[in-house]
């Protein structure tokens, strides 16, 4: 009979209990929320980035646009791609020693508000 007893002893204490495996599930539903969490502030960030990217690029290329026609032929102006929810506006300087400075501002949409970049340039006349 004693050996009877000490095996059945070991077979309760072989497993988990039912406490054991609500903390174990209470834990990893935890540590699942927060990477859940985690991926959607990086998509967010990543999204943002991405705008942000695309509207340095346009102020970027418009730019290298308005070095390409020259001193005599940039103007100020205004566009909007609808498409991208972008609003350009860019002023030229009359020149002035040489030189025509060009302000390239870019804004768009977001969810929390209106986004703006502002780049700065010249052209050596």
């Amino acid at each position: 009979m004693p050996a009877e007893r000490a095996t059945a002893r070991q077979g309760r204490g072989a497993g988990f209990t039912i406490a054991e495996v609500l903390v174990a599930l209470v834990l990893f539903a935890v540590a699942l929320l927060g990477v859940a969490g985690s991926s959607a502030l990086a998509e967010r960030v990543t999204g943002a980035a991405l705008r942000e990217r695309r509207a340095v690029q346009r102020a970027a290329d418009r730019i290298a646009t308005l070095r390409a026609q020259g001193c005599a032929s940039a103007r100020s102006g205004t566009a909007t791609d609808a498409a991208l929810t972008l609003d350009e506006r860019w002023t030229t300087s009359a020149a002035a020693a040489g030189v025509t400075l060009i302000d390239e501002q870019v804004r768009w949409r977001t969810v929390d508000g209106t986004r703006t970049v502002l780049l700065r340039s010249a052209i050596l006349c």
